[in-house]
């Protein structure tokens, strides 16, 4: 399974490094942001907040650099409401996503939930990296 203890950006930076990858500007920003992010982001937001910080890789370059992360475990990629979605695994949880205003929300995950996993994994001789299990309905708001 991925790790899931907090990474600070210096071991994020090594661990490119340690793939064989540079950190390069546009690299860095990226990690920067989804570092930063409390949840997961879309490439659009990603995109909304390199802005912000004066970076605006090409499409190209952003998609080049978000599969150079994903494919070497650095950031995981979700795929919610028919959008992928973005961030750093900084401790194991899933998501509360809401059908009407597309909002996410962090949820603990519970012991039980990361006992069936390993049991999953041995009883099917299988190694796990990582997983999706999130849960869909309506927020406190659009409940209204």
């Amino acid at each position: 399974m991925q790790q899931c203890s907090i990474m600070s950006i210096k071991e994020i930076h090594q661990k490119i490094k340690a793939k064989g990858g540079r950190v390069t500007k546009a690299r860095k920003a990226i990690v920067s942001v989804l570092f930063d992010s409390n949840c997961m982001l879309s490439s659009s937001q990603i995109i909304s907040k390199l802005k912000e910080k004066r970076t605006v890789p090409s499409r190209t370059t952003m998609y080049r650099e978000l599969l150079f992360l994903i494919k070497n475990n650095i950031i995981v990629k979700n795929t919610a409401l028919k959008k992928d979605y973005f961030e750093i695994v900084k401790d194991h949880h899933h998501h509360l996503i809401c059908l009407n205003c597309n909002s996410f929300k962090k949820i603990a995950v519970y012991n039980d939930l990361i006992k069936k996993e390993k049991e999953i994994s041995r009883k099917n001789n299988f190694k796990i990296i990582n997983h999706s299990f999130d849960f869909y309905g309506l927020c406190h708001k659009c409940q209204k």
